[in-house]
């Protein structure tokens, strides 16, 4: 498999070192940033790859998959780029999908096109349960997430919350899918994922605990077949505390399983 990669931040770097410990076994790899300096470090990391300097460029090179993880505002042109140039596409940064009029153009014209766009799983456990459970009639779909502080300053302090003063577990959101990706962009993808799944917009919580080291996501579906709970608990990535490692191991984990000849679950 030849891949393409827009973003080189803390989920490249995790798909570098999986092609170098041969977890990934990919033929090539082509890498685009709007840092061309980041682009060009990664590309030296690997044999058999290159940078480029444009989006444009990139989406004309002989590569199966174009892999976004860039960011929630990189998605339209790289999705747009990518299916039009006839590439499929993995998107990371899946809250950009609350945007129902952007979901629907990608999906029209990966469908127009003969493309597939996939999304990890990301940090949430169960989706093969949750897809599958999505036939049946879907009451309740809600998600409570608490992570440390570090992982939310910057959101916490765009909504003029003094940090500082959090001593304690304290609840900072909670509303509905759309409210949260607009309040917290980077970290809570997982609520997208949730409600792309069910096909249902997912109920938020967003809890800081500035005495926790590890994110906590907890699933809960009332439906047709009964009841799904799930706890996933992850590390934050150690590049990026914004990022779940489990997150980007799902995206490895997808990319490993295209290129197999057997897959697990749905």
């Amino acid at each position: 498999m030849k891949l393409g990669i827009v973003g080189c931040g803390a989920i490249c770097d995790l798909i570098v070192k999986a092609i170098k410990s041969k977890r990934l076994n990919i033929e090539k790899v082509i890498f685009y940033d709007k840092n061309t300096e980041k682009s060009m470090l990664m590309s030296k990391l690997l044999k058999d790859s290159e940078y480029v300097n444009t989006l444009d460029e990139l989406v004309k090179k002989d590569i199966d998959i174009i892999v976004e993880c860039a960011s929630i505002n990189a998605v339209k042109e790289v999705g747009e780029k990518s299916l039009k140039n006839n590439k499929d596409l993995i998107v990371m940064s899946v809250g950009a999908f609350a945007d129902k009029e952007l979901y629907l153009y990608l999906y029209k014209l990966a469908k127009e096109r003969g493309r597939k766009i996939y999304i990890p799983s990301g940090a949430i456990a169960g989706i093969d349960a949750v897809k599958s459970a999505s036939l049946g009639k879907v009451e309740e779909v809600s998600l409570t997430t608490i992570k440390p502080l570090k992982s939310l300053e910057e959101p916490l302090k765009n909504m003029g919350i003094d940090i500082k003063n959090i001593k304690e577990p304290t609840t900072v959101f909670e509303g509905d899918v759309f409210e949260a990706i607009k309040k917290f962009p980077q970290n809570i993808n997982v609520s997208v994922v949730l409600s792309i799944a069910t096909k249902t917009p997912a109920k938020v919580k967003i809890v800081v605990d500035p005495n926790r080291v590890l994110n906590r996501h907890e699933i809960y579906i009332k439906g047709e077949v009964g009841c799904i709970k799930t706890v996933v608990e992850n590390k934050p990535s150690e590049n990026n505390p914004k990022t779940s490692s489990l997150a980007g191991y799902s995206l490895i984990q997808l990319i490993k399983e295209l290129s197999e000849p057997i897959k697990i679950g749905t």
